[in-house]
């Protein structure tokens, strides 16, 4: 599809942003207001999930090396056959102390400082009771977020989490960047900065709003795709000279353990097998497959 703008003039010449105030989600007219809203969840309470979006900024990318400065949890209800988001519920978000002066490129880049940060401490058992009520977590490059917050969590290492990053094909609406601060311009809205509660809410917002083509909130999406199983196929064996053609495919490679592989759908396995039999084995399969279980979705 192609590159499209929301917000753009009707002469095509200008794109108007407008500043994302809090969350105002968009919500079904049948939960429009209290009355509406009672009345429904009486009526279809088998519907209802509880799902939580949650952001965190760091003092780097290392998942080994770096911490948590910054964490900034939501909870929702959603209607789990539509993917429509019914209400905002709790909250949560905290500065952490890192213990050590914050790299200026963090500064520069989230606006936190170091007075902001010291003597500051997340409550981890205030956040568990936060994702105990889940039945979801949703991040945005879920991978990035989970590597840290399994450290630090009891209850998100058995959580089922999904990826708005992965779980969503943006390009194929016509957006060619799957970055957040990106698909926020696109659909017509900015935040402040690079912080972790303005992320969430962007995030919320953005899951909220309908795919042009199906008519459905871009959750629906990523609901049924997280319930979708992932295998990891491990190219093993596989000759020097297809080093491009698998990073170029999207496998990494594992120095550790020496050999390319990628985490697809389960359900895309055959066609992925016969691309490597054709294009890198030039033969039989000499990989290995490993099914991965959706609590395990996007561990470390």
């Amino acid at each position: 599809m192609a590159f499209r703008w929301i917000g753009k003039s009707k002469d095509g010449n200008t794109v108007t942003l407008k500043r994302l105030e809090g969350c105002p989600i968009v919500k079904p007219l049948y939960y429009s207001d209290s009355y509406a809203s009672s009345i429904w969840l009486k009526t279809n309470p088998d519907q209802v999930r509880i799902g939580a979006v949650l952001d965190i900024e760091t003092t780097g990318l290392n998942q080994n090396e770096d911490l948590i400065i910054e964490i900034a949890i939501k909870q929702f209800l959603f209607n789990r056959i539509s993917g429509e988001i019914l209400d905002v519920r709790k909250s949560y978000t905290s500065f952490q102390d890192p213990g050590m002066p914050l790299p200026p490129k963090i500064i520069e880049i989230t606006g936190i400082t170091n007075e902001m940060v010291v003597d500051k401490h997340i409550d981890w058992s205030q956040v568990d009771i936060i994702l105990d009520e889940c039945s979801l977590m949703i991040a945005h490059n879920a991978r990035f977020d989970r590597s840290f917050i399994d450290k630090k969590s009891k209850i998100s290492k058995d959580k089922i989490w999904a990826c708005t990053y992965k779980h969503i094909d943006w390009n194929n609406k016509g957006y060619n960047s799957s970055k957040l601060e990106l698909l926020n311009i696109y659909h017509g809205f900015f935040t402040d900065s690079h912080r972790a509660m303005n992320d969430v809410d962007a995030l919320l917002y953005l899951l909220s709003l309908k795919d042009e083509n199906s008519n459905s909130p871009y959750l629906l999406e990523m609901l049924n795709n997280a319930r979708r199983p992932m295998t990891q196929i491990i190219a093993s064996s596989a000759p020097f000279e297809s080093k491009d053609r698998l990073k170029e495919r999207g496998y990494n490679w594992d120095a550790i353990h020496r050999f390319w592989s990628k985490i697809i759908f389960k359900d895309e396995m055959a066609d992925e097998i016969q691309w490597l039999e054709a294009d890198v084995y030039q033969g039989l399969f000499g990989g290995l497959t490993r099914d991965i279980s959706l609590s395990d979705n996007f561990k470390n």
